[in-house]
């Protein structure tokens, strides 16, 4: 008996790993944002990070905001999808890879503390989607020309991994307008890395290869 619930234990674990392949598996592609507070006012607007509770979670996430034109109120609450950088093609691409490179340049400002560049990043970072007419200094345009230099070398795939765009699809208030677009490291959104298909495939399959031996041998034993 005890070695058949063995058998059973482990065609339970390779049921488990090859249902993770299915569209059931367990990644959230849409969460609730509520702003809490955000960084420093330059040039009339508060720049990242803007701190976020998501879901309803007590501890906040830094997100950069994307979407100089869009406007979003303290306590305000909405529905946003996450997606990878990958996912996108073109000019878009390019232009979250830039996003990307700035968020990242940003979080580096932060820990050197050099508020200047770091409030210059999020300039930059809306000049990539939007024209900027009056940004408030010429750090704004070395910034967004850095980025724009660091994504033509071309950035290992790896480096755009790390980051999610969270873009705003419904439950915003009534006459309030869209709130803004979003892009952070996937690492505070608190994803859980997702293993290669090929990966879990080989696991199922040896556990339940393993699993089909053991039985069978109980049986003629």
């Amino acid at each position: 008996m005890k070695k058949l619930n063995v058998v059973l234990a482990l065609m339970l674990v390779a049921a488990f790993a090859l249902l993770s392949l299915s569209p059931l598996k367990a990644y959230a592609d849409t969460v609730t944002l509520t702003i809490a507070t955000a960084g420093p006012s330059y040039g009339g607007e508060q720049v990242y990070p803007y701190n976020f509770n998501v879901n309803g979670s007590t501890t906040t996430i830094p997100l950069m905001c994307l979407s100089l034109n869009n406007k979003i109120d303290f306590g305000e609450s909405w529905t946003a999808s996450i997606a990878t950088i990958s996912s996108f093609t073109g000019t878009t691409l390019t232009n979250y890879e830039e996003a990307a490179w700035l968020f990242n340049d940003a979080n580096a400002a932060i820990a050197a503390n050099n508020v200047t560049q770091q409030e210059d990043d999020q300039w930059a970072a809306w000049e990539v989607f939007a024209t900027v007419t009056n940004p408030p200094d010429s750090g704004v345009a070395t910034q967004l020309t850095a980025a724009e230099n660091a994504v033509a070398s071309g950035l290992p795939q790896s480096f755009y991994k790390n980051f999610e765009i969270y873009t705003p699809v419904s439950g915003w208030p009534s006459g309030d307008g869209i709130p803004q677009t979003f892009i952070g490291d996937s690492y505070f959104s608190g994803d859980a890395p997702t293993p290669e298909p090929g990966s879990l495939v080989l696991l199922g399959t040896g556990m339940f290869g393993l699993a089909t031996f053991m039985y069978r041998r109980k049986r003629n034993a």
